[in-house]
C-alpha cells in the first residue's frame, strides 16, 4: 500500500469534477492522503502545481506545472491524454485515449492503467456526452438538474465541493439521486428564468430600434434588474442567447468581477462583425480587448477600472447605432424592392 499525500487540482465543470471524485477514489484505494483544490478559471493563469495532479488543467491555460500528471480532455479530436511534466515544467504526452466522450472517460481509462477500476452510470456518462456536445435538450433529469444547479453557482468552489461530495457519493453507490441541497439551487435557476421572461415582457431592456440592449448589473437604474441581480447574473447567456435567437441580434452588458463586459450576438447576414467593431473610435479600441468567439463579439476593457456601467453604455450607444442603423437600412432596401 503507497503512502504519502497528493493534491488534486480540479477544472471548473461537471465533467472535471466526476473526473477528480474517480482519480481521488482510486488514490485513496492506494493509501494516498488526497486534498482537492477547485482554483477559478480566472486563477489558472500563473498557478502554480507542483508533484501533484492536475485535472481538465494544462501549461495552455497559464498554469506552470512541474513533477506533475496532467489528464484533459480535446472533444473536437474525441481525445483523451495524460501529460507529464517534468522538473523543468516541460510536458510530454505519454498516453492518449482515443474515441472518448469526456474527460470522464479518459480518466476511467487512466485509472485502470493505474490497475483500478470505477464503474458509473451510463446516464451519467450519457449526459456528460450531452454536455459536451451542447445537447443540453436531449439530457436526462438528472443532468439538467445538474446543469441548472452548477448555472447558478458558476463562480462559487463551495458549490464545487458540494459537487464533488456527490460525485463520491454516485461512485460509492452507483445511485444518481440527488442531493436536496443540489435540488434547491436548480429550482433557482428555474426562478430566474421565469423572472427573465419579464425582461422582454416589461422591455427591462435599453432599446436601439429593433436592438435589444439588455443589462444585467447591480448598478444599473431599472429596480427590476437590481433586485433581481443574483438571480439574473448567472444565466445573462442564457437571456442573450434566447433574444438572439428570436432577434437575430442583441447585445449583453454585463458585470462580472473585472468590470462590465459587452457581448454582441450576431445571428443575422443584415450586420456585419466588421462594421460593428469598426463603429468603435480608435483611440477607444487602443483599451479595449476585442475578441471574436463563434457568433459573439466580446469587448472588455483592459483596465477594469475603466469598465464601469456608464463607460460600457457609452460604448454600447455607439454601437447599437451602427447595429440598428443598418437593420433599418436593410429594411429599407427590402420595402423599396415591393
Amino acid at each position: 500500500m503507497a503512502s504519502g499525500s497528493t493534491t488534486i487540482y480540479s477544472g471548473w465543470g461537471w465533467d472535471e469534477v466526476i473526473s477528480t471524485a474517480v482519480l481521488a477514489t482510486v488514490l485513496l484505494r492506494k493509501g494516498y492522503r488526497v486534498y482537492i483544490e477547485f482554483p477559478q478559471p480566472s486563477e489558472k493563469k500563473g498557478l502554480l502545481i507542483s508533484r501533484s495532479y492536475a485535472v481538465g488543467i494544462t501549461h495552455k491555460d497559464g498554469a506552470v506545472i512541474s513533477d506533475s500528471t496532467a489528464i484533459d480532455y480535446i472533444p473536437e479530436k474525441k481525445l483523451g491524454i495524460v501529460i507529464r511534466y517534468d522538473g523543468e515544467g516541460k510536458g510530454d504526452v505519454v498516453m492518449r485515449f482515443s474515441n472518448v466522450a469526456s474527460l470522464t472517460e479518459s480518466m476511467l481509462e487512466y485509472v485502470q492503467t493505474l490497475n483500478e477500476e470505477i464503474k458509473l452510470p451510463e446516464q451519467l456518462l450519457k449526459d456528460l456526452e450531452l454536455m459536451n456536445r451542447g445537447g443540453g435538450e436531449k439530457l436526462s433529469k438528472v443532468g439538467r438538474t445538474l446543469l441548472k444547479a452548477l448555472k447558478m453557482n458558476y463562480s462559487s468552489k463551495d458549490f464545487r465541493k458540494v459537487m464533488y461530495s456527490f460525485a463520491l457519493d454516485v461512485i460509492k453507490s452507483r445511485s444518481l439521486r440527488i442531493p436536496e441541497e443540489i435540488a434547491r439551487e436548480a429550482e433557482k435557476y428555474d426562478e430566474a428564468v421565469g423572472l427573465a421572461e419579464k425582461i422582454i415582457e416589461e422591455k427591462q431592456f435599453i432599446p436601439y430600434g429593433k436592438l435589444k440592449v439588455i443589462v444585467i448589473s447591480s448598478k444599473f437604474s431599472r429596480d427590476f434588474i437590481r433586485n433581481n441581480y443574483g438571480l439574473f447574473k448567472p444565466i445573462a447567456y442564457d437571456i442573450l442567447t434566447k433574444v438572439c435567437r428570436n432577434d437575430g441580434v442583441a447585445v449583453l452588458v454585463q458585470e462580472t468581477e473585472l468590470g462590465h463586459v459587452i457581448r454582441v450576438c450576431l445571428r443575422t447576414t443584415e450586420v456585419s462583425f466588421v462594421k460593428v467593431i469598426s463603429s468603435i473610435p480608435e483611440e477607444l479600441s487602443e483599451r479595449l480587448l476585442i475578441t471574436l468567439r463563434g457568433n459573439h463579439i466580446i469587448i472588455k476593457f483592459k483596465d477594469p477600472s475603466e469598465s464601469s456601467l456608464d463607460k460600457a453604455l457609452e460604448l454600447v450607444e455607439r454601437i447599437g447605432t451602427t447595429i440598428s442603423t443598418a437593420l433599418e437600412g436593410k429594411r429599407n432596401v427590402e420595402r423599396g424592392k415591393q
